[in-house]
């Protein structure tokens, strides 16, 4: 997967769902997805929690499917 195939935007996590997966909300469109945690992220055993501000990853081949890439830190918390 090349980066020209792959969409990134900016989302809040409104909750944890059950299997490893996310419902978060897009900050730029009023639109609430599901996604998983990338590899490295489950790697690493870096803890996602609601409220934390994530960059997700669309990929054009597989529109359905969201990947967390990044958690921003939160400096007020």
């Amino acid at each position: 997967m090349s980066t020209e195939d792959v969409i990134e935007l900016d989302g809040i996590v409104l909750e944890v769902l059950v299997g490893g997966m996310y419902r978060v909300r897009l900050q730029d469109m009023d639109l609430e997805i599901t996604a998983y945690a990338a590899g490295k992220m489950k790697k690493f055993n870096i803890k996602i929690i609601p409220g934390d501000i994530v960059t997700v990853q669309l990929n054009s081949y597989e529109p359905t499917k969201w990947r967390i890439v990044f958690r921003k830190i939160n400096k007020d918390t």
